[in-house]
């Protein structure tokens, strides 16, 4: 299984960064902010990013060391598909609700 990209957002320094993880290997990932170095510690089960934190002297059932590139942080999340496929269409629509909402 090929690896998927997450938007990953660091609780430390509030960057927001794209990750690879190889979500057919269940474990335990260690995932480095590349602007501050905290690191989150992150677990896999059947193929999901869990909410289960795991000791950080567990290094035996570690699957992966991940150490993004500065390069893949930003200070915003990715514009959501729905807003890509509207495009400008999309955009005035918003506008026009925002505008106009006092009449519904």
């Amino acid at each position: 299984m090929p690896k998927v990209t997450f938007e990953f957002s660091c609780s430390n320094c509030s960057k927001i960064f794209d990750i690879k993880l190889n979500m057919s290997l269940d474990g335990n990932y260690r995932i480095h902010c590349p602007i501050c170095n905290h690191v989150h510690y992150r677990a896999v089960v059947q193929g999901k990013i869990t909410d289960t934190r795991f000791p950080q002297n567990d290094d035996k059932i570690l699957i992966e060391d991940i150490i993004p590139m500065k390069s893949s942080c930003r200070d915003f999340q990715k514009e959501k598909k729905e807003d890509i496929d509207n495009g400008a269409i999309g955009f005035m629509k918003r506008l026009w609700q925002e505008k106009f909402s006092w009449q519904s």
